[in-house]
């Protein structure tokens, strides 16, 4: 479990340092996942965005191919207003000029030049990039998923609770510090509250994305304090080990 991603801003009230990886095994002696019925499968070899969440200009609740994906990832980032997003970058050999960017295919190559944000403005702005890049990356190599834990391919209130409990017991604790208040404030989007910190989990996809045939949902949280602007985030997969959970987040 991404140790803190959830309870820490809960149980100290400030931002979080960062997100660690995990390793997340499966129990083998656990029940068999639900096979997806054929008539609610995707179309062969596509994958379909599950809820209302955009990420790009053109990204709609749909069944995609890995190849629209990746064309995907060069229409614009938007943001929470559904505008299209600029962030200025600069790498180590720009001497501090700034290229602007505004897609997914244009963000990775800089980034993965050592280019970075130069502002404070620019840091709040990418967040947004790395959701939908990060997102689309893993849809393009996404796969159908054959069966699943999650009834209909979807979480709900039980999974991200449980989601929310496990971080919080991962520090050692018996229970959580603070209560956990879970709500879902659109389809396929939660808030979680505890204590002074605020998370929401966006659900984006449900594909089988680790090569294993059984669903994950792939899920980007933002974490921060309460009415705050400073925020976490971090794109992953929700897991579950059997269909009566606990569910999970896998950062990616």
């Amino acid at each position: 479990m991404a140790r803190g991603l959830i309870m820490g801003l809960g149980a100290i009230g400030a931002l979080a340092a960062g997100v660690g990886g995990v390793v997340v095994t499966r129990n083998m002696n656990a029940p068999a996942p639900a096979p997806i019925a054929a008539a609610m499968r995707a179309a062969p070899e596509t994958v379909c965005i599950e809820s209302n969440v955009r990420l790009v200009e053109g990204m709609t609740r749909s069944c995609l191919t890995g190849a629209q994906y990746e064309a995907l990832r060069d229409r614009a980032v938007i943001g929470g207003d559904g505008a299209a997003l600029e962030v200025n970058l600069a790498g180590p050999a720009d001497a501090g000029a700034a290229s602007v960017v505004r897609t997914c295919a244009e963000y990775d190559a800089m980034v993965a030049g050592g280019a970075y944000a130069l502002s404070n403005a620019d840091i709040r702005r990418e967040e947004y990039f790395k959701r939908a890049c990060g997102a689309l990356a893993l849809l393009v190599k996404a796969r159908p998923a054959q069966a699943t834990h999650f009834a209909g391919g979807e979480a709900d209130a039980a999974d991200v609770r449980s989601m929310a409990n496990a971080d919080a017991i991962s520090f050692g604790e018996g229970s959580p510090a603070a209560a956990v208040d879970v709500a879902e404030v659109d389809d396929g989007v939660w808030k979680v509250r505890i204590g002074q910190g605020e998370t929401m989990v966006f659900e984006i996809a449900h594909a089988d994305f680790t090569g294993d045939g059984v669903g994950e949902i792939l899920a980007y949280l933002s974490t921060g304090p309460t009415g705050g602007t400073a925020r976490v985030g971090s794109i992953g997969f929700m897991e579950k080990p059997s269909a009566g959970g606990p569910c999970t987040f896998n950062p990616r």
